[in-house]
């Protein structure tokens, strides 16, 4: 679990290390709860010539505070097998 501004940071700046170069996100379910909302869907992870690097799926839960959307919740899994 990644939690706070500085470990969030330090994470991903390791994927962008790691030669990821774009993240496509396609939303496939938006359910609306009033202040909450619970998003999923699936990604792509590419490189710097635009290749597939990895695919998976995500959840992400939305909060609504001040009257914008902020991410509450986020886990996403790759789909590929592990490697041998």
């Amino acid at each position: 679990m990644v939690t706070g501004k500085a470990a969030l940071e330090s994470f991903w700046q390791s994927i962008l290390d790691m030669g990821i170069s774009g993240i496509e996100l396609r939303t496939g379910e938006l359910e609306d709860l009033g202040d909450t909302a619970i998003e999923v869907g699936a990604y792509t992870l590419r490189g710097a010539d635009g290749q597939s690097l990895d695919q998976g799926k995500y959840i992400v839960i939305w909060k609504r505070e001040g009257g914008e959307w902020l991410l509450h919740r986020d886990i996403f899994n790759s789909s590929l097998p592990a490697p041998a």
